[in-house]
C-alpha cells in the first residue's frame, strides 16, 4: 500500500512538471522584429516589435529615425505588403510622436503572421497620402515579399503559420501518461 501511494503521488507529480514545462508556452509567440524603410524620400526608418501577449492580444512598439520632430503622424496595420497595400486600414496604431509608437492591438500575432501584413506610416493626418515609412511583416527567416532594399525581419517568429499550438501540450500529455503507466508497472511488479 506505502508504494502504491509513493507511486501514484510521483506519477502525479512528474506528469505536472511535464505538462508544465511542456506547455508553457502554449500559444505565445517570440516577438517579431521588422525593418521599416524609407519611403518618398522621407529618410524615416527604423523598427516596429510586435509581442504577443496571449488572450488575443499584440502589441506593437514602433521606433524610427529621420522624423519631424512634432508632427504627429498616422501608423497603421494594413493586410498586403508594402508593394501591395490594401490601403483600407487593418489594424489602427498609436500615432507616431517623436518617433515613437505604442499599441496593444486585438490580435493575436499568429493571426497577423499568417496573412501577408505591412505597417505604413504617414507623412501626417493631412497628408496621409504620403507614405513616409513601410515594413512587412514576416516571420524570422521569411522575406514575405518585401519591397527592394527593405531590410528582413529579425527576431524569433514563433510558431510557424499554419502549426498547432496543441502539440506542445499533446506531448505535455503522451510524456505523462507515459510515467504514469511506468510507474503503475513499477507498482504491479513490486506488488
Amino acid at each position: 500500500m506505502k508504494i502504491h501511494r509513493l507511486s501514484v503521488a510521483t506519477a502525479l507529480m512528474l506528469s505536472v512538471i511535464a505538462f508544465v514545462a511542456l506547455s508553457g508556452s502554449v500559444g505565445a509567440a517570440d516577438p517579431v522584429t521588422i525593418q521599416l524603410g524609407a519611403q518618398n524620400n522621407s529618410n524615416v526608418s527604423g523598427t516596429a516589435t510586435l509581442t504577443d501577449l496571449g488572450n488575443g492580444q499584440t502589441r506593437v512598439v514602433v521606433n524610427v529615425t529621420g522624423f519631424t520632430a512634432g508632427t504627429p503622424s498616422p501608423i497603421h496595420i494594413h493586410e498586403g505588403t508594402c508593394a501591395a497595400l490594401n490601403p483600407a486600414v487593418k489594424f489602427p496604431l498609436t500615432n507616431l510622436v517623436g518617433g515613437k509608437s505604442e499599441t496593444t492591438v486585438s490580435v493575436a500575432l499568429s493571426a497577423i503572421l499568417a496573412q501577408p501584413h505591412a505597417i505604413n506610416a504617414h507623412k501626417s493626418a493631412q497628408e496621409a497620402s504620403v507614405y513616409i515609412a513601410c515594413g512587412n511583416i514576416v516571420a524570422q527567416g521569411g522575406t514575405g515579399g518585401q519591397q527592394p532594399g527593405s531590410l528582413p525581419a529579425t527576431g524569433g517568429g514563433g510558431m510557424a503559420p499554419g502549426s498547432s499550438p496543441l502539440a506542445p501540450v499533446a506531448i505535455a500529455l503522451l510524456l505523462s501518461l507515459a510515467i504514469a503507466t511506468t510507474l503503475w508497472t513499477l507498482r504491479r511488479r513490486a506488488a
